[in-house]
């Protein structure tokens, strides 16, 4: 069920109270209400690190033309979308998977996610990729990306249009991020200047069997990286509520994204802010036949950012919680995990 915007959103069309709250970015145009925006951003993080995005600038129409781009391809034959398989053991994701992938596996055993995925990621564009910061990785995560262009002419104009318009969303986030934090606007741009995100399509085709024991469509995981950007289409991701403990459904808003940050947001604060599980459960009775496609936009920083305590999260007294990681080998070694 897709709820409307203004049955969302409260008296003030800011924030709703709740886990996984709505927020409307437009409050940032002046600094008054940015200055607001940054201080309820600073206390969901706190509490979920799962809110609701609107007024956020990005076109209705292709994000439209984004999903159903992508769920074209994925209704191709399956010898098809194949030819767009990365070769060899790319742990950089490029292209089409269909393999067995267990995205829960760096936190539990599960059964293989009951998934498809298409990726593309910006260090697979001509040019981008260094061969002197990436090191011995430059020939996985250099590798090129992989385009259906023969397949699916349209797909990569679609693709990099909406990748475009999800980079300048998410460098907002980051400056919000940063004000939340009591920072210079300013602070983390340095380190997300030659990012390597990836722009993932995720497709849950109806289910033809049971699934499972401990199966999922997505098994419960935090994310990764800084924050990450998701449409969704149709109801199916969970949020863990650790104050409750319980899964709550994250709500489908039109024209919304959900944002939730991501370990390192979580390593960079000293866990002032929350990198919260959540999961995609396989559904069951009439749910089970519903095709359900995802995009999530995974923003990662510059391969070689250091991420490591603000002095600002560090209470008197403190130690840091985690220790210092540089964003490439980090991603690298969970991308293994999962996929590998």
């Amino acid at each position: 069920m897709v709820i409307s915007e203004s049955e969302m959103l409260g008296e003030h069309g800011v924030v709703q109270d709740g886990y996984v709250p709505v927020i409307d970015l437009s409050a940032a145009a002046d600094p008054v209400g940015r200055a607001s925006l940054a201080r309820t951003i600073d206390e969901v993080c706190r509490r979920s690190g799962f809110l609701v995005i609107v007024g956020h600038g990005i076109d209705p129409d292709l994000v439209d033309r984004m999903h159903d781009t992508s769920l074209a391809f994925f209704e191709l034959p399956s010898e098809v979308k194949r030819r767009s398989t990365p070769g060899g053991d790319e742990a950089s994701i490029r292209g089409f998977i269909d393999a067995p992938s267990y995205v829960a596996a760096s936190e539990v055993e599960t059964a293989p996610d009951l998934c498809e995925m298409y990726t593309s990621n910006r260090l697979g564009e001509p040019g981008v990729a260094k061969p002197e910061v990436l090191g011995d990785d430059y020939a996985s995560y250099g590798s090129p990306n992989i385009w259906p262009a023969e397949d699916l002419p349209g797909f990569q104009p679609v693709w990099e249009e909406y990748y475009a318009a999800l980079e300048g969303l998410a460098e907002e986030m980051m400056r919000l991020f940063a004000l939340a934090l009591e920072l210079p606007e300013d602070f983390f741009a340095d380190k997300i200047d030659d990012h390597m995100t990836n722009l993932v399509a995720n497709y849950y085709p109806p289910l033809a069997a049971e699934p499972l024991p401990g199966q999922w469509r997505k098994g419960p995981h935090s994310d990764w990286g800084t924050l990450t950007i998701l449409h969704q289409d149709e109801s199916g991701l969970q949020v863990y509520d650790r104050d409750g403990d319980q899964w709550l459904d994250v709500p489908v808003v039109e024209d919304a994204f959900v944002v939730n940050i991501g370990d390192l947001m979580e390593i960079w604060t000293n866990d002032r802010w929350r990198s919260t599980k959540h999961r995609v459960p396989a559904p069951t009775g009439e749910a089970a036949t519903v095709t359900r496609v995802s995009i999530p936009f995974f923003h990662q920083p510059n391969w070689d950012a250091l991420v490591e305590c603000l002095p600002s999260c560090l209470e008197p007294g403190e130690d840091p919680r985690h220790p210092p990681v540089y964003s490439g080998p980090y991603i690298l070694e969970r991308v293994r995990l999962a996929y590998t």
